[in-house]
């Protein structure tokens, strides 16, 4: 025990020392489709783990795992994401997005003090640095309770492709792996922490539609095929009036006892008006709160992230395009196949292809189901036991989709996220990680550590 109050008593010294090179990796400008950034942001953590690791592996398109011993000789694998969402808005940011500056945002969100403000801050580059740095100072100090398996992935953003490959075609990579973790912070902003019993699966694809015209006067749009008009009828084909037109989103999800008994525990203290704030939303559909909250974790989503179709300057010009482009996420908590919602996609673009004069291409980007993680499983156990005197908030599902859900198909491995910190503004503007709860967020992970390595040993013995 005393080992571990000296432990404690060092993460906390050398936490401004911490945050001094957290911000350095904040600065590089890791955005997917940044080759460079991304290089950058590689050879950061490479060198960062560099001396700590026996063996450090590099996959494709940037992709690479590292082994590290403990005194337990099976592995966990923690999963980490570096890759980032572009900028959008950047003057609507207070502060540059790369400058990892330390602000206090703007109301509401003032009550949390000082912040580190930086697109990654949340989402999820403070956690995967903290992470490291508690692995870091363990094994220099001979602490390591158990063996672990990094695993960096440089494309979460656009649905790790190469990780679903590997997952696929090489799963003999993780046959040493028992469970799986990803690092995150997740209190909300009165610092309750929350920890999701799974998450929902996703599709992600692209529509496009074009014709072989050359943009001609709108005068003709009488005698012309229209690509934004065909992808507009497409469209409802698929979602209209809010609702989904495949059989297999078509009915509303099912709550079983367990989902409707912490659904019934969490309303009581659910305050939608705080998640709200810290997402930055102003409106909402759904007016009663516990029918929106429902919705938020179970209904299946149709969301249209990039629509683009002829003239896309500043000014107006009467023309008839001659492409019309988009992608499409959906996210389901329904038990039912990716394969068979995509299914039923091409089915609808085929029988309209029959009517149209335009040329319509579908193609598949990511897609996978979603998983769950029993309450009483040793991650639940170990990441609660983690938050010590934290109030805790356990949900039976997040309303976001993870490739860790693949890992969890194709491994057979239990998997779950979670930590302390506060954060927020993921994909959004001024994407933050409060200053003051980034000690939290590094103990919490020794504290996991710690609490993982006593129990898999009793279960073990």
């Amino acid at each position: 025990m005393k080992s571990n109050v000296n432990l404690e008593d060092l993460i906390k010294e050398s936490n401004t020392a911490f945050i001094a090179n957290l911000r350095s990796f904040l600065k590089i400008e890791s955005t997917t489709l940044n080759e460079k950034g991304i290089l950058e942001a590689k050879n950061y953590i490479i060198s960062y783990i560099s001396n700590l690791c026996e063996d450090i592996k590099e996959c494709q398109d940037n992709l690479f795992l590292a082994k590290v011993r403990g005194k337990i000789k099976d592995f966990i694998l923690i999963y980490m994401m570096y890759d980032t969402q572009p900028i959008h808005n950047e003057k609507e940011w207070i502060t540059p997005p790369f400058g990892a500056e330390i602000q206090v945002l703007p109301s509401p969100l003032d009550i949390l003090g000082k912040c580190i403000i930086a697109r990654g801050a949340y989402n999820s580059k403070t956690p995967l640095m903290c992470f490291l740095n508690i692995v870091k100072i363990l094994k220099e100090k001979d602490k390591l309770p158990i063996s672990i398996m990094l695993l960096f992935d440089a494309q979460e953003e656009i649905g790790s492709p190469t990780l679903m490959k590997i997952l696929e075609k090489n799963k003999e990579i993780f046959k040493e792996c028992v469970d799986v973790y990803y690092p995150s912070t997740k209190q909300d902003i009165d610092g309750n922490a929350v920890i999701k019993l799974g998450y929902k699966g996703i599709l992600s694809f692209t529509l496009k539609v074009s014709s072989t015209n050359k943009e001609p006067h709108s005068a003709f749009s009488s005698m012309i095929p229209n690509p934004a008009v065909d992808l507009v009828s497409l469209l409802n084909k698929i979602y209209y009036n809010n609702k989904f037109r495949l059989k297999s989103l078509q009915s509303p999800y099912i709550l079983n006892d367990k989902e409707n008994s912490i659904i019934n525990g969490l309303i009581e203290k659910i305050d939608l008006e705080k998640i709200k704030k810290k997402a930055g939303i102003t409106q909402l559909v759904d007016i009663n709160p516990r029918d929106a909250f429902i919705n938020y974790l179970f209904k299946p989503t149709f969301n249209i992230s990039t629509l683009k179709s002829g003239y896309l300057k500043e000014g107006i010009k009467n023309a008839v395009p001659n492409q019309a482009v988009c992608n499409i996420d959906i996210r389901f908590a329904h038990h039912t196949s990716v394969n068979k919602i995509f299914e039923e996609i091409n089915e609808i673009v085929e029988n309209f292809r029959k009517t149209s004069k335009c040329d319509i291409e579908i193609s598949k980007n990511v897609g996978y189901e979603g998983s769950r993680v029993n309450e009483n499983s040793i991650l639940a156990r170990s990441l609660i036991q983690s938050f010590k005197d934290t109030p805790i908030e356990i949900w039976p599902l997040s309303p976001a989709a993870a490739p860790l859900s693949k890992i969890n198909k194709e491994l057979g491995l239990n998997f779950i996220t979670g930590g302390l910190g506060i954060g927020g503004n993921a994909h959004g503007v001024n994407e933050f990680i409060q200053y003051n709860s980034i000690i939290n967020t590094r103990l919490s992970n020794f504290y996991f550590l710690e609490a993982y390595a006593k129990l898999y040993k009793k279960l073990m013995n």
